[in-house]
């Protein structure tokens, strides 16, 4: 279970691990406030699958004008 540290959530394995993989996302990501990071991490939360999180995070950088 994801525990908030200071200001920023953090960040669940599998979101943490896409991340991880997709330097682009991780970057836009780390830029976003903490209220931005929270509403993706609520977001992939719903997700059941490895691939549903990675093809999220895939177009993670086209979602600014959504999230």
């Amino acid at each position: 279970m994801p525990v908030q540290t200071g200001d920023r959530p953090q960040i669940p394995l599998g979101l943490g691990n896409a991340l991880a993989e997709n330097t682009s996302a991780l970057k836009y990501f780390s830029e976003l406030s903490s209220e931005k990071q929270r509403q993706i991490i609520d977001r992939t939360n719903t997700m059941t699958s490895r691939a549903e999180i990675r093809s999220f995070v895939r177009n993670i950088t086209g979602l600014g004008n959504v999230i």
